[in-house]
């Protein structure tokens, strides 16, 4: 089927212009697969965490500030995460409100 110039040359363009956009989404899905994949690792570095607290000898219950805060950074990034994908799931396309 024989096209025209013009047809032929807006044709062209509305290719080029849909490369250049490729190009840009893969840009970013680059960007937030690199993203997805550090939050992975920090999650997955907080798993390997040994689950038993330590405490000093006979049971005192005595706990290192240290320890205590490092619990607590980690619940607050957990905290983070889950609010996180709660709101991308929410922004799923057939998800209601």
């Amino acid at each position: 089927m024989p096209i025209s110039g013009r047809r032929h040359r807006a044709l062209v363009e509305d290719n080029g212009r849909l490369l250049a956009e490729n190009a840009e989404l893969l840009k970013q899905l680059t960007a937030v697969t690199a993203e997805r994949d550090a939050r992975d690792d920090i999650i997955l570095e907080l798993s390997f965490r040994p689950k038993a607290t330590q405490v000093e000898p006979l049971g005192s219950g005595w706990v290192p500030a240290s320890y205590a805060r490092a619990s607590e950074s980690a619940r607050a990034l957990l905290a983070d995460r889950v609010e996180l994908l709660q709101q991308a799931n929410m922004s799923l396309p057939g998800v209601a409100a």
